[in-house]
């Protein structure tokens, strides 16, 4: 059984359990050894055997669920920043690319996504206005996807989108209000409002073409998105998914 302590309440009532414990079985031994000594003679006996492990058990105890508490709490955070992009709070790719092998036979979608002018933004206002302009895309991205997906920061200003279960329809939906949104909800940055797009690479998951294959076919999709204009979300067509497999 794996033992989790995560507040001082659930500490101390371990403790607690840990002391009644140790004091209980003394106890019992004492009381059976000396079962046929009046009450009154083994009382002191039984005493020292009760109060030993109160006024010993107890603190130690108390002091190893502090120690696993912070423990817990350490190995939290190295999770934490092991799974999670530390300026947007999205995954990170690796642990995304596990999610994405792990749902690789549920049916659904995949997309790339990719900041548009985005070197633009740093090298006019500077990088500060860039990790706002991460931030602020993650935020919507997050929004708009909820529980449909899993979403998560690449690199850069590059993220990827997994959609399990979603049909074509409910996926344009998503992208379409995606795209909306950050057409129309921008941020001030020193006076500046900033409108960061995305463009938008799409392909459906067939349950059989390993992760990797399906990033390649998206990416490809994503520079289509790219070369038509940007702040815009293209499907791979069946002639394409042919031509890249083939």
């Amino acid at each position: 059984m794996k033992l989790v302590v995560k507040t001082w309440k659930s500490a101390s009532l371990i403790s607690v359990l840990i002391t009644a414990l140790a004091t209980a079985v003394p106890l019992i031994v004492v009381g059976v050894a000396l079962w046929s000594i009046p009450m009154s003679q083994k009382w002191g006996a039984l005493v020292v055997s009760g109060a030993i492990p109160i006024l010993i058990t107890f603190p130690i105890s108390i002091f190893a669920m502090y120690v696993l508490k912070t423990l817990h709490e350490a190995l939290d955070r190295l999770d934490k920043m092991v799974k999670f992009d530390s300026l947007t709070g999205l995954m990170l790719r690796a642990p995304f690319l596990d999610e994405a092998r792990i749902h690789r036979k549920q049916l659904g979608f995949l997309a790339l996504l990719d900041a548009d002018h985005f070197k633009k933004i740093n090298d006019t206002h500077g990088h500060e206005a860039g990790d706002r302009a991460l931030r602020h895309i993650a935020a919507i991205l997050t929004d708009v996807i909820g529980r449909n997906g899993f979403v998560a920061r690449f690199g850069g200003e590059e993220f990827a989108v997994r959609l399990p279960r979603l049909g074509r329809g409910q996926v344009e939906l998503l992208f379409s209000n995606l795209s909306t949104r950050l057409r129309l909800e921008g941020f001030e940055y020193k006076g500046h409002s900033l409108k960061p797009t995305l463009s938008i690479g799409v392909v459906a998951v067939d349950g059989v073409s390993p992760t990797s294959e399906l990033l390649r076919r998206a990416d490809a999709c994503l520079y289509q998105a790219k070369t038509e204009g940007r702040d815009k979300y293209v499907f791979e067509t069946l002639d394409e998914r042919q031509a890249l497999t083939a």
